[in-house]
């Protein structure tokens, strides 16, 4: 009966590793709401990520177009030739206002909370399932109100 127990044993503790696992990630903001977690490293370097919620991609439910099971892009779907009432490609209009929506967004946030004081440098932008995302990293470097104000998770 040892070998059957063993049988079962293993993939009953697997299984709750795992679940443990995904029940310390912090769930992903609603629809509409900004994300904004910051990581403040031992040498004071100030980093963190922001995101927000710029609706769902053109075409509903899937993914976008990057070559995931399925997707298509733009010129697969016969959009790589239409342009908007001045001339200019729908598509790229579309992105330029997400990625304005996520800057005025950005800086609003910080300036609210004031987590880089003298600006910051941008190291990532990038778009995921409706969401426009942002790391970046504070030019200033942390002092210990801010250790204070914004601990690590």
């Amino acid at each position: 009966m040892r070998p059957a127990l063993n049988r079962f044993l293993f993939p009953a503790l697997a299984a709750s590793a795992l679940l443990a696992g995904c029940a310390s990630t912090p769930p992903m903001p609603e629809m509409g709401e900004t994300f904004f977690e910051t990581k403040i490293n031992s040498d004071g370097t100030k980093l963190f990520a922001f995101s927000i919620d710029v609706g769902r991609p053109e075409g509903g439910k899937g993914k976008g177009g990057r070559g995931g099971k399925g997707g298509r892009g733009p010129e697969q779907r016969g959009m790589s030739g239409q342009q908007g009432p001045d001339g200019s490609s729908m598509g790229a209009d579309r992105q330029a206002r997400k990625t304005e929506t996520l800057y005025a967004a950005l800086d609003e946030t910080l300036a609210t909370n004031h987590y880089c004081r003298e600006g910051y440098i941008e190291i990532d932008t990038h778009e995921t399932e409706g969401r426009m995302h942002l790391l970046g990293e504070c030019k200033d470097t942390a002092n210990e109100l801010d250790r204070f104000d914004f601990p690590n998770p």
